[in-house]
C-alpha cells in the first residue's frame, strides 16, 4: 500500500506521455515515469520518494519492441527481465539479467527500470558498457533522439527531467558473435545482492573487455583493466591480481562484505572467468 494519493496516467503513445508530463509539471505536480514500478512501490512505502503522479509507460508499443533485423538488435525499455531472458536475443544480456534479484521480482522489473535504478548494482547495464555499438533511443521534449550509450552513461544513465528511455540498440552481429562469461558472486545465497557481478566479453578482435557491478556504488568499465586482462602472455591468475590492483576506484565495504573480501572474491572470480573464456 502506498501511504499517499497519486494521480495515475496510462498513455498509449510517446507523445501522450510527454504531454502528460508537461501538463503535470505546469500544474506544479511532481510526476514520475514508470513501467515495472517495483522501486516506486518499495520506496513509497517508506516515504523515500516524493511524487504525486505516475505516468505508466507499459502500454506504449515502442517500449515493448524486441527486434533483430540481422543488423541491429533493438530491445524496448519496458520489457521485463524475464521476457529479455526468454527471448534470448542477446545471450550475454540473458546470462546477466537472469541473475538479477529472484524470478518473482524479474517478472516485474523492466530492462529500463534496472538501468535507471537508484540501487548501486544495475547489473543489466554491464553488457551495454562492453559494446561500442550500444545506443539508446530517448523520448525528449524535442522528439525522439538516438544517442551513443557512452554519451549518456557516466556513473548512471543521465536523462534530463521529462525524458524517458524508449529502447536500446546494439549491432546484431557484434552481440551474437561475442565469446563471453557472466558471473554474479554473493556471500551466502544464490539469490542475494551481489558482492560483485562481472561480465567479460571477447569480440573477434581478441581484446578482452570487462564490466563490473557491486565493486563500488555504480557499474563501470575500465579500459585500463581491459588492457591488463587482454595480455595473454601472462597467466589468468596474474592478470586477475593486476586488474584488481588497478581498478579505477576502491572497493566498497558494506553489510554484504568488506572491501578486502570483495577484492579477494573479484580476483579469484576473474581468474576463473579468464580461464573459461580462453578454453571455450
Amino acid at each position: 500500500m502506498i501511504p499517499f494519493d497519486l494521480f495515475y496516467y496510462r498513455p498509449d503513445t510517446v507523445d501522450e506521455a510527454l504531454q502528460a508530463y508537461g501538463d503535470l509539471v505546469r500544474q506544479h505536480r511532481h510526476p514520475a515515469f514508470y513501467a515495472g514500478g517495483t522501486e516506486i512501490l518499495t520506496r513509497s512505502r517508506v516515504q523515500d520518494v516524493h511524487i504525486d503522479a505516475v505516468i505508466d509507460l507499459k502500454a506504449i508499443p515502442s517500449l515493448r519492441i524486441h527486434r533483430d533485423d540481422g543488423q541491429t538488435l533493438q530491445l524496448g525499455a519496458a520489457l521485463r527481465l524475464t521476457e529479455v531472458a526468454d527471448l534470448n536475443l542477446w545471450p550475454l544480456l540473458t546470462a546477466t539479467a537472469d541473475r538479477i534479484a529472484d524470478y518473482t521480482a524479474r517478472r516485474q522489473i523492466t530492462l529500463g527500470g534496472n538501468l535507471l535504478s537508484v540501487l548501486p548494482y544495475r547489473e543489466a547495464v554491464l553488457p551495454f558498457l562492453l559494446m561500442d555499438s550500444a545506443k539508446v533511443e530517448l523520448a525528449t521534449q524535442h522528439g525522439l533522439q538516438t544517442r551513443r550509450f557512452a554519451d549518456v552513461w557516466d556513473t548512471a544513465l543521465n536523462l534530463n527531467p521529462g525524458e524517458f528511455l524508449v529502447s536500446l540498440r546494439v549491432d546484431s552481429q557484434e552481440a551474437r558473435n561475442l565469446t563471453f562469461r557472466s558471473h554474479k558472486m554473493t556471500r551466502l545465497d544464490w539469490i542475494d545482492y551481489p558482492l560483485v557481478t562481472i561480465a567479460l566479453a571477447q569480440p573477434a578482435s581478441g581484446r578482452v573487455r570487462a564490466a563490473f557491478s557491486g565493486w563500488n556504488s555504480y557499474p563501470f568499465h575500465s579500459s585500463t583493466v581491459d588492457q591488463i586482462l587482454s595480455d595473454v602472455s601472462r597467466s589468468p591468475q596474474a592478470r586477475a591480481a593486476d586488474a584488481v590492483s588497478n581498478m579505477p576506484m576502491p572497493a566498497v565495504s558494506d553489510i554484504h562484505g568488506s572491501a578486502e573480501y570483495r577484492q579477494f572474491v573479484t580476483q579469484y572470480t576473474l581468474s576463473d572467468m579468464l580461464t573459461e573464456l580462453e578454453e571455450s
